[in-house]
């Protein structure tokens, strides 16, 4: 669980600091939930699964969807999709964290997006 509470945190661009302020603790103690040397209480679970805006699955290591937003895809109608997610689904948290901020960089370069962002709008 803890590999999981520091990429939630990392997720939410949050410091220890700034997410024990904001859960109520010590950063000490979230350090100690972090590291793994005790965990959080349930409370303290779904105050990090909230403020963090992830599930409480994924902290647990139910899941692996960080995010609480859903996405609908039609398989059908973009076949690479689900080569990209049998690919995925070989990876850990930390290779499925840079598969995500490659996509990041892709997506905002603006060469590879569906979506052309009006500079305008900036």
């Amino acid at each position: 669980m803890e590999n999981r509470i520091v990429l939630a945190r990392e997720y939410a661009g949050l410091s220890q600091k700034e997410l024990a302020y904001k859960l109520g603790i010590s950063p000490s103690t979230l350090n100690g939930y972090e590291k793994g040397n005790h965990d959080p209480k349930s409370v303290g679970l779904i105050g990090i699964a909230k403020i963090c805006n992830v599930t409480t699955d994924f902290l647990l290591g139910l899941s692996n969807n960080i995010s609480k937003n859903e996405v609908h895809v039609n398989f059908s109608d973009v076949p690479i999709i689900e080569e990209i997610i049998e690919k995925a689904n070989k990876l850990n948290l930390d290779g499925l964290s840079k598969l995500n901020s490659y996509a990041d960089d892709l997506i905002s370069s603006g060469k590879y997006s569906k979506i052309k962002i009006d500079e305008r709008a900036m």
